[in-house]
């Protein structure tokens, strides 16, 4: 009997022993494969990955806030034109006080760049920079080197170019590079500065969505004039020229239309807002070979002025881009 009970426990010994060792050899086999020799290079690479789109998301994000504070400095821009009613035409005078008012939100060193706290650019780069460094542990530091202004490609839009270089200094890796990022700032909205410096009220910026330029007519003349909106005119004045005060006709060139019953004007002015603004003058006649005649729109979209046989006025270049000849009575107005 003592011999049984004897042999029992050396059997359960035997057994124990033997789970114990099935659980070892599991326990190392298992941590083999969930940790590989090569498990380490992995997360390394992993965290290069997030390194890199780090650095093509920054990039992208410059994009965006380039857009939204480079609009923010033309309203600081203009709301200065506003305050002095001077265009900015001196030499290099306003891509100088742009550009300065985008990184630091002055004009100059000792003027306030109006609207832009918490707008500059750097504003909403530091914003990224910072915030990915507390949530992700990556440190990073941007330097702007140059900013340039341009407008080669849409008559309502300034392109602006940021030439930028993004450093990362990682325990992992250290990435560098430097790019430029193009972003596109409207202008709808924005007060012309024409009407501001020249003009008795002022007018926002708003894009007339035509049809094709063969189909305008007076339907279109009317809802441009009625609307106070502009459109893209190959020998109108750009933006920029009109912030600078420059009246050389541009291919992006825009233009409007003076509000005929606000002002005082006589029978040898166009209402082209560049023209009219400029006191630009022509000879009142039904007829000019070099089309430089103004004549009076005299149709029922634009009645006479009150208390006076004023008509709607246009030079025959700008009458002939919605009127066909002969589509309606155009005369010359004695005043």
């Amino acid at each position: 009997m003592d011999l049984r009970i004897r042999r029992n426990k050396k059997g359960i010994i035997f057994t124990i022993i033997s789970i114990v060792i099935a659980i070892f050899f599991t326990i190392v086999f298992s941590a083999r494969i969930e940790k590989p020799i090569d498990y380490k290079s992995f997360l390394i690479e992993t965290r290069v990955n997030t390194l890199s789109d780090y650095m093509s998301n920054f990039f992208d994000y410059t994009r965006d806030a380039t857009r939204v504070s480079g609009y923010s400095a033309f309203q600081g821009l203009i709301q200065d034109i506003n305050n002095t009613h001077r265009y900015y035409n001196e030499t290099d005078e306003f891509e100088s006080n742009y550009t300065y008012c985008l990184r630091t939100g002055n004009l100059t060193d000792s003027k306030i760049c109006p609207n832009m706290t918490n707008r500059t650019l750097p504003y909403y780069l530091n914003y990224i920079r910072d915030t990915v460094n507390k949530e992700m542990n990556i440190k990073s530091n941007y330097t702007i080197n140059s900013i340039t202004i341009n407008q080669t490609i849409d008559a309502f839009a300034i392109e602006l170019t940021v030439n930028i270089t993004l450093k990362i200094n990682d325990a992992y890796a250290n990435l560098t590079d430097t790019r430029l990022v193009a972003s596109p700032v409207p202008i709808e909205g924005l007060p012309d500065p024409l009407f501001i410096v020249n003009g008795s009220y002022n007018q926002n910026i708003s894009e007339y969505k035509f049809r094709t330029e063969g189909d305008w007519n007076e339907t279109d003349l009317a809802s441009l004039y009625y609307n106070h909106s502009y459109r893209a005119y190959i020998n109108g004045i750009s933006f920029i020229n009109r912030i600078k005060g420059n009246f050389t006709p541009s291919i992006y060139g825009i233009e409007s239309f003076v509000n005929y019953t606000n002002v005082t004007y006589n029978e040898s002015h166009s209402l082209v807002d560049y023209l009219f603004w400029r006191n630009i003058t022509s000879n009142c006649s039904n007829s000019s070979s070099e089309g430089k005649v103004v004549v009076g729109i005299n149709i029922t979209t634009f009645p006479p002025k009150v208390s006076t046989n004023q008509y709607f006025q246009l030079d025959e270049d700008h009458r002939a881009s919605f009127i066909r000849s002969g589509g309606t009575v155009f005369t010359c107005p004695q005043t």
